[in-house]
């Protein structure tokens, strides 16, 4: 065996030992991932304890597929490393839609020794065509093996831990994990705009996710004293029980952020989220994609409009300071769903003006607020 794989070849055999015994995972492991609701000391979560890994006999993952036929052998290898270091069988399922490429034939010719392979192919009508809703069906042909279902996107490079890794955290008892994508876009930050919108951003970003972290807390979503989970929630990964995806209707039927939608439909329902950074995909961050709304399209626009749109997911001071007023009063709200803006989409111009709005209201209000808040808690706990 080649010595570039000689930690991977010793974590498959610490791996089965896992398995084979029914242990739970690993704190090691564990620290890598935050998980949505726990307990107000943060010592257990609040629905489910700890699950044996050998609950999960299987894992199917599901990926739609559309005119993919050079860069899906590269997600097919990838898939295959992966697989070769679960100690269940695992089986993907291409959903090769609307294609006029040979994905289909490439995908039947290829040979990988760890995966077993379902290649289906269909042609949506133009008012279905679109990557949520093939995604969605298959999911639901994936599920109908049972066990952990899995998700990620044809021109996606998942990480050679992407399985383990969701496995290891549904162990901690989670009923939904999202993981952590990254992306070159070189060309994008080359324009005055992209770099703008990435700047602005990421600034307005990190100070809401403190926020929203906060707020995780305070309703019992996130353990206390918890690192802030990267809050990424995207189709290209992402895991899931079968019985929980079932037990929600599965995902939602929309053209785009249907991943978004999902783990905000899980939420309401009372499952378990986990954030969890061990478990990582590459996506491509190509400028024309396959599905409308998509990544290559936002992309797009932001090279081209001076003005950006920004995520849809970000958030006004004022609507975050109510959420924190009502969390304050004892009546914490739901988070909002971050597939659809809850009022005027903001731009780049909006973040750079609501930034200082942003940061006046956490430094002043909030993060004193949430340090009594914590103080009182522990006292209580004490």
């Amino acid at each position: 065996m080649p010595a570039r794989f000689f930690k991977i070849d010793k974590l498959l055999n610490a791996s089965k030992l896992l398995f084979v015994r029914g242990t739970s995972c690993p704190a090691a492991w564990l620290s890598t991932c935050s998980q949505r609701r726990f307990t107000l000391d943060g010592s257990a979560p609040m629905t489910r304890s700890a699950t044996s890994l050998t609950s999960l006999n299987h894992i199917a993952v599901a990926v739609p597929v559309r005119n993919e036929a050079t860069r899906l052998p590269k997600l097919l290898s990838a898939l295959d490393v992966g697989a070769s270091i679960v100690p269940v069988p695992v089986t993907v399922t291409l959903l090769i839609n609307n294609t006029t490429d040979a994905s289909a034939k490439i995908a039947r010719r290829l040979n990988y020794p760890a995966l077993s392979l379902q290649v289906l192919e269909t042609e949506f009508s133009q008012n279905q065509a679109s990557a949520g809703h093939a995604r969605g069906m298959a999911m639901r042909v994936a599920a109908s093996q049972g066990g952990l279902l899995m998700t990620t996107d044809a021109d996606a490079i998942p990480d050679p831990m992407w399985m383990i890794s969701a496995l290891m955290a549904m162990a901690g008892g989670a009923d939904l994990v999202c993981g952590r994508i990254t992306a070159r876009v070189p060309r994008v930050m080359a324009t005055p705009s992209g770099g703008r919108i990435t700047r602005a951003e990421f600034s307005y970003a990190t100070m809401m996710h403190e926020v929203r972290h906060y707020l995780d807390q305070m309703a019992g979503r996130q353990a206390i004293g918890s690192v802030r989970p990267h809050y990424m929630e995207s189709g290209a990964c992402m895991a899931m029980r079968v019985q929980a995806f079932l037990a929600v209707g599965g995902l939602p039927d929309r053209p785009c952020s249907e991943d978004r939608a999902m783990v905000y439909r899980a939420e309401t329902a009372g499952l378990v989220v986990n954030y969890c950074d061990g478990m990582r995909a590459r996506v491509s961050g190509r400028l024309r994609g396959r599905a409308a709304g998509g990544m290559a399209e936002c992309l797009r626009q932001r090279m081209q409009d001076e003005d950006p749109y920004a995520d849809q997911a970000m958030l006004s001071p004022k609507l975050l300071a109510q959420l924190w007023s009502d969390a304050m009063y004892g009546s914490p709200q739901p988070y909002p769903d971050r597939s659809t803006s809850p009022g005027p989409r903001m731009r780049a111009s909006d973040l750079e003006t609501a930034l200082p709005l942003l940061a006046q209201l956490t430094t002043d209000i909030i993060r004193p607020q949430f340090a009594e808040w914590l103080s009182r808690k522990r006292v209580v706990a004490a």
